[in-house]
Formats: structure tokens, C-alpha cells, sequence
């Protein structure tokens, strides 16, 4: 417990520090019509995930030292393009590295024609998460339910190492005392969304993996509704789906209905929360888990499109 303290600690410093060197350097965010914040906030905030990685990797003996080069990877070129933008390509580029390096630390042994399907999983997951932090809250919030999930799970299941659950937790944490306001402190920046990202990935492909049970993605489907229709949607109207906008489902609740982030942010991840208490203590206990799956996904998806068209 103390060593969790101490690194609670220590990321706290750190993000009192970074704080600080963004001010002084000007690693902003500035509004613009699209935007869903009206005054100037230092982007980046969310560097204290991969740190916090970091830190979990020298301190547990240097466990999946692939993974992490993954985390460091991306991260370091999200940073970059939060000080100054970089062109697509190059982010997918690296963002392509960094998920092989993560399928190679989880499936060694891959047939060669799975590799595909995968790297396009994770590469849309990866970007799906980054769009979808759009207000203030809501990656820490929907991070805090899914590493709190895994957490919960791996109590029985050891499906990975505790601690790295754990180090993750206490990023998240930190991060929402200086995100969860009305008016943050500090956004997460494309270092801490894709970063984070990809380590709830790597936490869900890890469980699914052990467990050999595919319904374990269904603690991502708030997300992947809302981000996974806004896409084909903007991509049927020929739009340039990596351009800011304002069409996603949670964007609409706080500009058209007028509701403040923060209770966007938390009804968000409080479904997510009820989902995952559904598949855990009821769906995968149930004869025709499968069916029932595809029942309820079917449901939440018209659920989904009935509100989203009365906003529109």
C-alpha cells in the first residue's frame, strides 16, 4: 500500500511540474467553434498515464517490456503533435508500430492471418477512444470504470499482473482532480487519450485471451456505439472523419440540450459501469450467453439511433 501512496505522490509532483513547463511554453488547447471549451486549457495533462507505466515497469523487474515500448512509442509521438501538430500519416504510421508491438507481447504465437484483423481492432480502438474525449471528464471517468472492472476481475481470474491495473488506476485518479471540473485544469491531450487507450486494449485482449470469452468486449460498447456510428455516419457524407466536429452523441447532449460535461461524463460511464455489471453477474452466467449478447447489443444500438435522431 505505502509504494502506491508514494507513486500517487510522485505523479502528483509530476503533473504540478508539467503544469507548469505547458504554461510556460505554451502547450495549450484554444477554443474554436468546434471545440466543446470556451477559454484556454494546457493540453497534455494526460502524460501521467504512461509515466505512471512507466514507473510500474521498473519497479515490478520490467514485465512486458514490449508493451510498455508500445506505450512509450505512441505516447511520445502523441506529445509531439499536441505541442505542434503532425500530418495523419505519420501518427497512423506509428500508431501502426506501436499496436504490433503490443499484438507481438500478446500473441506470440498469432497465425499470420489473424495479424489483420487485429491491427485494424486496435488501430480503430485506439483512434475510436481518442475521439470520443471530446469534454471534460469523460476519459477519466469511462478509464476509471474499465480499469476498476479489471481490477474487480482479476482478483479471480489473474488474468495479468495486479500492480499494472493498479498504477493505471492511480494515473486515472490523479488525472480527475485536475479534469473532472467544470472548468479543468489540464486536458488529457492525443498522449493521454491513445495512451490510455491502448492500455485498456491491451487490458481487454489480455482478459479475452485467458479467458477465451469475446463478451468481455462489450465493456467498451457505450464507446464503441457512439463513436463506431458517428465514424460511418460522417464517412457516408464524404467528411474527413479525423477533422474536430461536433456530431458524436455525448457532443450533442452538451451543445443542443445544454447539459454541463461533467454529468455527461459521468451518465456515460455510469452505463458503462451497469453494462459491465450485467455481463459479469448476469449475461455470462446465462444458457445462450451469446444470444442474449447480440439481443442486448441489438437493443442499445436502436436505443442509441432513437435519441440521437430526436437531437438532430
Amino acid at each position: 500500500m505505502s509504494i502506491y501512496l508514494i507513486s500517487f505522490f510522485v505523479l502528483f509532483i509530476v503533473m504540478l511540474v508539467y503544469l507548469k513547463i505547458a504554461n510556460r511554453f505554451n502547450i495549450v488547447d484554444k477554443p474554436n467553434n468546434r471545440s466543446s471549451h470556451e477559454v484556454v486549457t494546457i493540453r497534455g495533462g494526460g502524460i501521467v498515464f504512461p509515466i505512471s507505466i512507466l514507473m510500474y515497469f521498473v519497479l515490478s523487474g520490467f514485465q512486458y517490456p514490449i508493451f510498455v515500448a508500445a506505450i512509450f512509442i505512441i505516447s511520445a509521438i502523441s506529445f509531439v503533435d499536441d505541442i505542434k501538430p503532425l500530418n495523419t500519416s505519420i501518427r497512423l504510421v506509428i500508431q501502426f508500430i506501436s499496436i504490433v508491438l503490443v499484438i507481438v507481447q500478446l500473441f506470440p504465437d498469432i497465425p499470420f492471418l489473424f495479424i489483420p484483423l487485429v491491427l485494424f481492432i486496435l488501430l480503430g480502438g485506439v483512434n475510436a477512444y481518442n475521439f470520443m474525449d471530446g469534454i471534460n471528464g469523460i476519459t477519466g471517468a469511462y478509464s476509471l470504470v474499465l480499469l476498476c472492472t479489471f481490477c474487480y476481475l482479476n482478483q479471480s481470474l489473474s488474468f495479468i499482473d495486479n500492480d499494472l491495473i493498479v498504477f493505471g488506476l492511480l494515473s486515472v485518479l490523479l488525472f480527475l482532480i485536475f479534469n473532472f471540473r467544470t472548468k479543468a485544469l489540464c486536458f488529457s491531450g492525443d498522449v493521454g487519450s491513445l495512451s490510455i487507450a491502448l492500455f485498456v486494449l491491451f487490458l481487454l485482449f489480455k482478459l479475452i485471451i485467458v479467458t477465451g470469452e469475446p463478451i468481455y468486449a462489450l465493456f467498451l460498447m457505450v464507446y464503441g456505439i457512439d463513436s463506431g456510428f458517428t465514424l460511418i455516419s460522417r464517412k457516408l457524407k464524404g467528411e474527413n472523419i479525423f477533422e474536430p466536429h461536433r456530431t458524436h452523441l455525448y457532443q450533442l447532449l452538451v451543445h443542443l440540450k445544454g447539459y454541463s460535461h461533467l454529468s455527461v461524463s459521468f451518465l456515460y460511464s455510469f452505463i458503462q459501469l451497469g453494462i459491465n455489471y450485467l455481463i459479469i453477474f448476469h449475461i455470462l452466467n446465462m444458457k445462450k450467453a451469446y444470444f442474449w449478447s447480440i439481443l442486448f447489443i441489438l437493443i442499445s444500438i436502436l436505443s442509441y439511433k432513437w435519441i440521437k435522431n430526436r437531437l438532430i
